[in-house]
């Protein structure tokens, strides 16, 4: 496997290039990503096909790594074969976490009591593997929380963070990460950022959520990689920091996290 460094360059720490709308043009999207300064990707399952697909693109592409699990969304479905098939791909090469996984009361599109049972069970598999977990969290930041507090995970991202800043200092204090994109850039966008400047610099890290939370000023319908520097750009304003800087330490931060520095 390659060896990344936070020598390089901006880190999408969250992506779904396994999304139909990206994958019929994927060579297209990576080379846009790359022109725009984005050298390493992590692409995000949220059901068993898109996991297998995630596995795949990085399998197959340099710089891109990938992640297994299954959305909320589909928690209500989701059964003992499906968990024995995510271990497997996680034993993949290219696979280095869990997730997404979570909490959406927001749609409630699978019950709550759904949604914790398949929380609990990829934070079981990600403690026997021993990988970062990737979380999604709507409308459920105490009961997200809670969770994590009882559980004490040992390296958990909460990506598309969209919490209170007193949320984003519990998690900090809970060692998360917390994943910042598009939503910076939106209506209400200068709350997050508050967040983003309250926050430690080694808790932060920059994500698109591709092809979706489309960064307000960016071209065409579905967000890509190569708008992170976007993200990067309004995350370094709001710290009063160098692009360069937010750039290499959100890139140090998602090398630990994943356990791609060297010597980690």
């Amino acid at each position: 496997m390659r060896r990344a460094s936070a020598s390089d360059l901006l880190f999408d720490t969250h992506c779904h290039l396994n999304h139909p709308r990206l994958l019929q043009q994927l060579p297209a999207v990576v080379d846009r990503a790359r022109g725009a300064g984005v050298s390493r990707m992590m692409v995000v399952g949220y059901d068993l096909p898109s996991s297998r697909r995630a596995a795949g693109i990085a399998a197959e592409t340099t710089g891109v790594w990938s992640a297994v699990g299954v959305h909320p969304h589909e928690a209500e479905s989701v059964g003992d074969g499906d968990f024995a098939e995510l271990r497997v791909l996680a034993a993949l090469g290219g696979v280095l976490a869990i997730g997404e996984t979570g909490l959406d009361f927001y749609r409630n599109l699978s019950s709550r009591e759904a949604q914790h049972r398949a929380l609990e069970r990829h934070l079981d598999l990600a403690e026997d593997l021993g990988l970062p977990v990737i979380l999604h969290c709507r409308s459920a930041q105490d009961e997200m929380l809670g969770v994590i507090a009882a559980r004490r995970p040992s390296s958990v991202i909460w990506h598309a963070f969209d919490g209170s800043e007193a949320h984003a200092r519990r998690a900090a204090d809970l060692g998360l990460l917390c994943g910042f994109g598009g939503l910076l850039t939106r209506k209400g966008g200068e709350g997050l950022r508050q967040v983003v400047r309250a926050l430690p610099a080694d808790r932060i890290l920059l994500e698109t959520d591709s092809p979706y939370l489309l960064p307000r000023g960016a071209s065409g319908r579905d967000n890509e990689p190569a708008n992170l520097p976007m993200i990067a750009q309004i995350v370094a304003e709001a710290r009063d920091e160098a692009v360069t800087e937010v750039a290499e330490t959100t890139a140090t931060n998602a090398c630990g996290v994943f356990r791609l520095c060297e010597g980690s």
